[in-house]
């Protein structure tokens, strides 16, 4: 059982605060020099999945992809898995996500291969111990 942090709602959260993680600000959260990144999305289901990144987290551990408010799952990725994805690989040397400002924020199908790799890593709290 996770305690109750005032202020917080979110099971996500909660959590992080007790693997000792403290909020630096937004949805970063830290402990020691681990940066975790948290996108709360309710964009899960009817044949999509929608997945965020920035490009300045590359250098960070994970980010949690929360799809709960949607009736979808909590996601772990470890950082390095999804920069060295093949789709992330190809999107980052385009145009189009300079333009973005080095970021990227998408629905994909859900037999995408960047869904299959955010959903392979369902419930993996382990990794931010």
């Amino acid at each position: 059982m996770y305690a109750w942090v005032k202020g917080l709602g979110n099971m996500v959260e909660e959590r992080l605060v007790n693997l000792g993680y403290k909020n630096t600000r937004g949805n970063k959260w830290l402990r020691g020099k681990r940066a975790v990144h948290v996108m709360h999305s309710s964009e899960f289901g009817r044949g999509y999945v929608r997945i965020m990144w920035r490009e300045e987290w590359k250098g960070d551990h994970a980010i949690i992809y929360d799809y709960s408010s949607g009736g979808g799952p909590v996601c772990i990725v470890p950082i390095p898995d999804l920069f060295t994805s093949d789709f992330v690989k190809k999107k980052r040397r385009k145009a189009s996500y300079a333009n973005s400002g080095y970021w990227w924020s998408q629905k994909f199908p859900v037999n995408h291969e960047l869904v299959m790799l955010v959903l392979n890593f369902r419930d993996r709290w382990d990794l931010l111990k």
